[in-house]
């Protein structure tokens, strides 16, 4: 007997409780600690799915992309450096700031942001603007992903992408638990792809390797910062955390590596 499920569903039921924590205001209050790890490592991982499009002979100069919660610009940044226009869709205003502030830094004055939510976005505005539509560690801010990821296709006459970890790094896995927050055994990545599949997109799936670079207070501050997003911090937590990241540091810097899946078609 053969069971057929519904992958909207399982999805919609899986991201329910980090869809509802993770709110615009919780980023705003991330914004310091997720900017000087996107600066730190220089954009990284948004190097790396930059390279997988150059690898694949699919990148131009006259691209105009559009990226969905950008943040502090780890995807903007990247891809601004290398085509004719990034428009970024951020709400987090201070999200948004430290990305303008990067680009400013690093002498880019072709990045635009809308300072929305994508849901919050009327894409009959932008009807096929896009030559590449990137949504990347956000997914889980689409209960209804199905109808973003449509919504994403409208606006795009060339790609879409979504990127998401789906190989965590091992000293992180292990912080979290011993704090006692359960990350679920919800598997993002694998629903989103077997719902793209089930929806006719069939997108093309890469895997890259990442590595994460920030200073001992920004990690501190971000493990915190998620303590905080399901329960009050007490002492224990904020002696652990420190004790974590001290060891884990080299010469002032903490680092870790994992693997993101990169899942990327083009629009018919």
């Amino acid at each position: 007997m053969i069971t057929q499920i519904d992958w909207e569903t399982a999805w919609a039921a899986g991201i329910n409780e980090m869809n509802r924590l993770s709110t615009t205001n919780y980023w705003n209050q991330r914004a310091e600690d997720y900017s000087d790890m996107v600066l730190a490592s220089d954009c990284n991982h948004g190097r790396n799915i930059l390279n997988l499009f150059e690898k694949e002979g699919l990148l131009r100069r006259n691209w105009h992309v559009l990226d969905i919660a950008s943040g502090p610009g780890a995807i903007t940044i990247p891809f601004a450096e290398k085509v004719c226009r990034v428009t970024a869709v951020e709400p987090a205003e201070r999200m948004a700031a430290a990305l303008m502030s990067y680009a400013q830094n690093r002498g880019l004055s072709n990045i635009e942001i809308i300072p929305k939510t994508w849901q919050e976005v009327d894409e009959a505005v932008y009807l096929k603007n896009y030559d590449l539509v990137i949504c990347c560690h956000a997914l889980w801010q689409f209960s209804d992903i199905l109808s973003q990821v449509r919504r994403m296709e409208a606006v795009s006459r060339g790609y879409c992408c979504l990127a998401h970890g789906f190989e965590a790094p091992s000293e992180s896995r292990e912080l979290t638990e011993d704090l006692g927050i359960d990350g679920g055994e919800f598997d993002q990545f694998i629903t989103v792809f077997n719902l793209l599949n089930d929806s006719g997109a069939c997108p093309n799936v890469d895997a890259i390797d990442y590595t994460l670079t920030r200073s001992v207070t920004s990690a501190i501050t971000s493990v915190e910062k998620l303590v905080e997003k399901y329960r009050p911090l007490n002492y224990r937590d904020s002696e652990m955390i420190q004790k974590h990241v001290q060891n884990h540091a080299k010469e002032g810097m903490y680092k870790v590596s994992g693997r993101m899946g990169v899942l990327w078609w083009k629009v018919a």
